[in-house]
């Protein structure tokens, strides 16, 4: 199988937390800290395709199940409703069987042990058992809001579990370039820590 640029790129910056690309990327891309992993120790990194839906409507969704690209990770902007879950079980196991990396929604998730038993990492607003209808199809790879940040179908997400950065596709190469410099620094930190130097120091803090 021919391995894309973005696979490539995506296999980058899967290298570093969270944290560390989001002081690369200059401070900027993190998503609000309510969007959350529905289980521990799940990691998100892939290219975004995005989908713009009506509260408790869904036929959006999976549309863009069917259509994303390998790779993908399913962007949701559900208007932010925290009633309807907008992802569920059968959404992962599809995604999961197509070779999707991840779902990230501001609306809510259910079939929440079946999402674990799957493996498939999803980041949402919040958890709510009741369905959808699936009458509007929604809106697919048009630049989305989620969180108080701007998304684009192309865009890089990268998760875990201090949560979720956006990467702009025209910026990422610049990014990788200082998260490999940011990492170095910051491990050096760490080792100036065990080694006993006082962390007001290290940081050049005077007090």
């Amino acid at each position: 199988m021919k391995v894309t640029n973005s696979q490539l790129i995506t296999k980058e910056l899967v290298k570093y937390p969270v944290a560390t690309l989001y002081e690369a990327a200059g401070q900027v891309g993190d998503m609000s800290p309510d969007i959350r992993p529905v289980f521990t120790n799940s990691i998100i990194a892939g290219v975004a395709y995005t989908v713009k839906i009506f509260p408790s409507d869904t036929l959006g969704v999976i549309k863009a199940i069917d259509k994303a690209p390998v790779g993908s990770v399913i962007v949701i902007d559900a208007g932010g409703s925290s009633r309807s879950a907008v992802w569920g079980g059968t959404s992962s196991l599809a995604s999961n069987v197509k070779g999707l990396k991840g779902c990230v929604t501001n609306g809510c998730v259910r079939d929440i042990e079946e999402i674990k038993q799957i493996g498939f990492p999803v980041y949402c607003k919040g958890i709510s058992p009741r369905g959808t209808q699936k009458n509007h199809p929604g809106w697919l790879e048009k630049t989305i809001s989620i969180g108080g940040v701007s998304v684009a179908t192309g865009d890089f997400i990268i998760a875990d579990q201090d949560g979720v950065l956006v990467i702009n596709s025209a910026n990422v190469d610049t990014v990788i370039k200082n998260a490999n410099t940011q990492r170095i620094n910051e491990l050096k930190r760490d080792d100036r820590v065990r080694s006993g130097e006082k962390l007001t120091d290290i940081l050049g803090i005077k007090i």
